[in-house]
């Protein structure tokens, strides 16, 4: 099981990207095509929810919009369990193949869906593909205008779809047209290797790297007081779900090691304490509002001399 909260120094960060099997950003691929025609979608949530409670962790699940109309009794299920439903847009669309009006009417239209079900506020939104990048770096500010509290697109790599290379690696609030705006950005986790960035702790990365390895570059960051960002999608840890037909590399990006993608995430969940972005947060906040009240009294305190 997962460690008491009394003997807990760093909670790391655990989010599913709530979306079906066909749902990708290639060319040719136009989900519409097979949408409403079957999948194990069921089925893969509700092994994150038990994988969740047998680890005892809370996670931050980043749900399509769509996902919300067909599935509505998944994302109730899944705020029962006690985890945090978040955004990802609404069709799995690119960001920065939108116009700021067409991004930020995408997202508000997923709040909207998701909100109506829950019935709780949605705190944080996700951009499919890590589609925040630096042409489009400003959209964080339609964020910031919907009333959200965080994002969690930034990549901070740089590969041929995603990624700000430059972009902090630290919880922050993102600077925007020479202002820091009112969100906080969570960005994925990296490590550092021959002066680059590279991923570890989510999708390909996660299932292409040993558990010993990601498990070690995990402990680094804990013992600096990093708390590291674990991500998956629901089709990643479920061999039998169908496939699509995609080129060479995209389908060993896609595809690589899927069989054996649930073990590892097990034996990490239960080897690290995990808990949703938003309580994250909301420990952070009260840990400075704490640090703040304590440097108010030192400053107040008359002298004894």
């Amino acid at each position: 099981m997962a460690k008491p909260a009394s003997e807990v120094s760093v909670y790391n960060l655990l989010t599913f990207d709530i979306e079906e099997w066909f749902h990708a950003n290639y060319e040719h691929i136009n989900p519409a095509d097979y949408r409403g025609k079957g999948s194990n979608f069921r089925a893969q949530v509700d092994m994150l929810l038990q994988l969740c409670s047998d680890a005892g962790c809370n996670a931050t699940f980043f749900v399509l919009g769509s996902i919300g109309e067909d599935y509505p009794d998944v994302v109730r299920k899944i705020v029962q369990a006690g985890h945090e439903v978040a955004a990802h847009g609404y069709g799995h669309h690119l960001a920065y193949k939108q116009t700021f009006q067409a991004f930020k009417a995408d997202v508000q239209k997923a709040v909207a869906i998701l909100e109506d079900i829950t019935g709780t506020k949605v705190l944080g939104y996700r951009a499919p593909s890590w589609s925040i990048v630096e042409s489009n770096l400003h959209y964080l500010e339609a964020l910031e205008e919907l009333g959200l509290m965080y994002d969690a697109s930034i990549f901070p790599v740089k590969t041929f779809l995603y990624g700000i290379p430059s972009a902090p690696t630290d919880i922050h609030k993102p600077r925007v047209n020479g202002r820091e705006l009112g969100i906080w950005e969570v960005p994925t986790s990296v490590v550092s290797l021959f002066g680059r960035n590279i991923g570890y702790s989510g999708g390909f990365y996660f299932r292409f790297f040993p558990a010993f390895l990601i498990k070690k570059a995990i402990r680094a960051a804990n013992r600096k007081g990093r708390s590291v960002v674990v991500y998956l999608h629901p089709r990643e840890l479920d061999c039998t779900e169908r496939r699509l037909i995609l080129p060479c590399k995209e389908a060993f990006i896609h595809y690589y090691n899927i069989r054996g993608t649930k073990a590892k995430l097990e034996d990490i969940m239960m080897s690290f304490s995990f808990t949703s972005i938003a309580t994250q947060l909301e420990r952070l906040a009260t840990t400075a509002q704490t640090a703040d009240r304590q440097e108010s009294l030192v400053a107040t305190k008359p002298s004894q001399f």
